[in-house]
C-alpha cells in the first residue's frame, strides 16, 4: 500500500523545474502509484510541449497528468490539492535573490500554513538526486504524529543508503521558567527535570515502539530548547537530508506571529528538506 493516494508535484517553468521533476521521478514510487503535475498558467499548446518535454527528460511517463490552474500561485496550488484530493504536494522551498542568498519563498510558507494536506519542500532539488541517508523526526506524542512516524519509517526503508532515523523530543524550557516564576528554587527545580527527563526517555522509548517493528537504524533522542530552534540545530549537526514534523494546525493564529510556533521557527531557518506530515487520524 502506498504511504499517499494522490500525490501533487508544483511545477512551474523556472530554473529548477527539471531537478524539481528529477526529484519526483526519483522519490515518486516510494509515496505513491498516482502523481499529477500542478502547473499554475494558461494550458496552451506550447505549455503543454514544453512541460511534457520536461517530464520525458526527468524519467517520468509521458501520460503523467498535468493539472493547469489559474490565479495566485499559492491560492492555485491550495485549491488543486483540494478539488483533486491530493493527499501530499510536493514543492520547492526556497526562492533565490541573489547569486548566494536563499530565502523561503512566500509560496512555500502559504503552503505550509494553509495546505489541506502534508507536504514535502526541496531546498536543493537536484538533476541527479540521491537517496535518503538520515532523517529526524520530531515527535509530540499525538495520534498523527505516530501516523506520520510510521510512514517515515516505511519511506526510510527503501532508502538504500539510509544511516539512521533520529527521532527527537524537544523539552521546552518554559516549564522551568514557570516553576522558577512560581517560587520553586533552582535545584528542586532541577530535580523536577531530572526527574521529568528520565520520565520523556520512557515515553519516547514507547512512542517508537509503537510505531511498530522496523530495518532501519533508530536513534531516540530527549533535547531542550525552543522547539523548532533546537531541531533545526540538531538537523545541522547530523547532517540530515529530511526533516519530518507532523502538523495538524492549518493556521497561524496573532499569538503564534508575537511567539512563534514550533514551524514558524523552523521555517524561518530551513535546515533540509522538510515532510510537513499533516496525517489525519481515521
Amino acid at each position: 500500500m502506498p504511504l499517499y493516494r494522490h500525490v501533487g508535484l508544483a511545477a512551474a517553468f523556472s530554473p529548477r523545474l527539471h531537478s524539481l521533476l528529477a526529484e519526483a521521478a526519483f522519490h515518486a514510487e516510494q509515496f505513491t502509484n498516482r502523481l499529477s503535475i500542478i502547473h499554475v498558467g494558461e494550458a496552451t499548446d506550447e505549455n503543454e510541449r514544453r512541460m511534457r518535454e520536461a517530464i520525458v527528460t526527468a524519467g517520468l511517463p509521458e501520460e503523467t497528468s498535468i493539472l493547469w490552474v489559474s490565479g495566485s500561485p499559492a491560492d492555485a496550488l491550495l485549491r488543486a490539492a483540494e478539488q483533486h484530493d491530493i493527499d501530499l504536494l510536493i514543492a520547492g522551498a526556497l526562492e533565490r535573490t541573489g547569486p548566494f542568498r536563499y530565502y523561503l519563498g512566500s509560496v512555500a510558507h502559504d503552503l505550509v500554513r494553509e495546505a489541506p494536506c502534508s507536504l514535502l519542500l526541496f531546498t536543493d532539488p537536484r538533476i541527479e538526486p540521491e537517496p535518503m541517508r538520515r532523517i529526524v523526526v520530531v515527535a509530540d506524542y499525538s495520534e498523527s504524529a505516530l501516523i506520520a512516524l510510521m510512514k517515515t519509517f516505511r519511506f526510510a526503508e527503501q532508502q538504500t543508503e539510509l544511516e539512521m532515523v533520529h527521532v527527537i523530543r524537544v523539552l521546552s524550557k518554559y516549564g522551568e521558567a514557570m516553576l522558577l516564576s512560581e517560587g520553586v528554587g533552582r535545584e528542586r527545580a532541577q530535580e523536577y527535570q531530572t526527574h521529568t527527563l528520565a520520565e520523556e526517555k520512557e515515553l519516547l522509548r514507547d512512542f517508537v515502539d509503537a510505531a511498530g517493528q522496523t530495518t532501519v537504524r533508530v536513534e531516540a533522542h530527549c533535547i531542550r530548547g525552543e522547539t523548532g530552534f533546537v531541531a533545526a540545530q540538531f538537523v545541522r549537526e547530523q547532517n540530515a537530508d529530511l526533516l519530518v514534523m507532523p502538523s495538524t494546525d492549518r493556521r497561524s493564529h496573532f499569538f503564534e506571529r508575537l511567539f512563534p510556533s514550533d514551524m514558524e521557527w523552523v521555517l524561518r531557518e530551513i535546515p533540509c528538506n522538510l515532510w510537513v506530515a499533516r496525517e489525519q487520524v481515521a
